[in-house]
């Protein structure tokens, strides 16, 4: 049997080969997600982001265990910082969720290897692969950067945005453009002094933006206790229902697979151009010397590789 069959048929370690297949990206991974296509389940994907210190992995562990808890089949993406010797993700997939593991998730750590956007480059093609293994749900942790962690959304349907009391993240939600991505607030460790504050900031900001489909709950929890999980997951199916209607979600999908070829096309397109480094070597001491703009050498970089291809 095949790891395509095996992926398929939902075996855990078949699925471990080919998320590695996957990160490490070349014509097996294009030739493993050409078979699944047309596998995918119906899965539902949840993000979770804020900045680093908001109690992420804890609120993914918790949320997870209570899907589980319904009868869901789980995976979970911890997108993680590169290993500067490996390259690999610097935390184990069983280190920050020990309990979800032992109850039967799926939980992998994915490295950024460089990716800006708080969001491994290979997520999307990863979610492809837990979906055709059927997974119900699948949670995507994003490895916390700050304002660089609003890429979630465009690989995923529902985003939750963590924050807590103390830290000025009302604030830094405003600068990073997380106001914008936000479906669900999550306010953590609401037993802190300021929580109530914290929530009320939120509130006051997202009712100076301007009218939209959805509205963003705001919703105080703690993920170490499991008080308010069950709001939480409540607000977030209904979110999933609103994707649901009047064709939202078909509109959601067509705008990712947009996302996703024009993220292909650059990187094919830049391989080609890096392909002939003499080229790009003259280009690039031409712009140094500045007898050359930046966009005079691209256009003259993609007119030589059109004319090879004519």
């Amino acid at each position: 049997m095949g790891l395509f069959e095996e992926v398929l048929q939902g075996q855990p370690r078949a699925v471990g080969r080919a998320l590695s297949a996957v990160e490490r990206g070349g014509a097996e991974a294009e030739l493993l997600l050409a078979e699944l296509r047309g596998h995918a389940g119906a899965v539902r994907t949840l993000g979770i982001t804020g900045a680093p210190g908001v109690g992420k992995s804890t609120l993914v562990q918790t949320l997870g265990l209570q899907l589980l808890e319904r009868g869901e089949r789980v995976a979970v993406l911890a997108v993680d910082p590169s290993s500067p010797f490996t390259g690999g993700a610097l935390l184990g997939d069983r280190v920050r969720m020990p309990d979800l593991s032992a109850r039967g998730a799926f939980v992998r750590s994915m490295a950024t290897r460089g990716a800006l956007g708080g969001v491994a480059a290979a997520t999307a093609d990863a979610l492809d692969v837990l979906a055709a293994a059927g997974y119900g749900w699948v949670v995507v942790e994003t490895v916390g950067v700050g304002q660089d962690e609003v890429d979630v959304a465009g690989v995923v349907d529902t985003v939750v945005v963590v924050t807590v009391a103390g830290l000025g993240d009302e604030v830094q939600a405003a600068k990073a453009g997380l106001l914008e991505i936000a479906h669900v607030f999550a306010v953590n460790k609401a037993d802190r002094p300021g929580a109530d504050g914290e929530v009320a900031a939120l509130e006051s900001m997202l009712a100076m933006a301007p009218e939209a489909e959805w509205s963003p709950p705001v919703l105080p929890l703690s993920a170490m206790t499991g008080e308010g999980i069950a709001e939480l997951l409540e607000a977030v199916a209904a979110h999933q229902a609103h994707l649901d209607a009047d064709g939202r979600r078909g509109a959601l999908r067509r705008a990712r697979a947009e996302r996703r070829i024009a993220r292909v096309l650059e990187d094919l397109v830049w391989r080609r151009v890096r392909a002939g480094e003499t080229r790009l070597a003259l280009a690039v001491d031409d712009v140094a010397a500045g007898t050359l703009s930046p966009h005079d050498a691209a256009r003259r970089l993609l007119a030589a590789m059109i004319l090879e291809d004519a």
